[in-house]
């Protein structure tokens, strides 16, 4: 789970769940309201999840039936959502991506 690493407070499950849909670089923590951001390796780890689950889609070319392949992407899409919380890493500075 995402720990601020201004004053150690572990965020719970929810509290992660509905940041991370917030869509701001900044997080505020709800302990000692410090500035908080999403480290770089987290967003790449979590940018290689959505790539991996599109490449599933090119399947159906191959004679996998459409249903499968959507069955797959919906499963692979909740697991992604469920786990990131538990993905999520938390910096005091603001990475650059590249």
């Amino acid at each position: 789970m995402p720990t601020c690493q201004q004053c150690g407070n572990k965020w719970g499950w929810i509290e992660a769940f509905f940041k991370m849909f917030t869509f701001k670089k900044k997080l505020r923590c709800s302990s000692c309201d410090s500035s908080q951001y999403v480290s770089k390796k987290t967003r790449m780890l979590l940018s290689l999840f959505i790539f991996i689950s599109l490449l599933i889609v090119p399947l159906m070319s191959y004679g996998v039936p459409k249903g499968y392949v959507l069955a797959f992407e919906i499963v692979a899409y909740a697991l992604v959502i469920i786990l990131m919380p538990f993905i999520y890493k938390l910096s005091n500075k603001d990475e650059k991506m590249w």
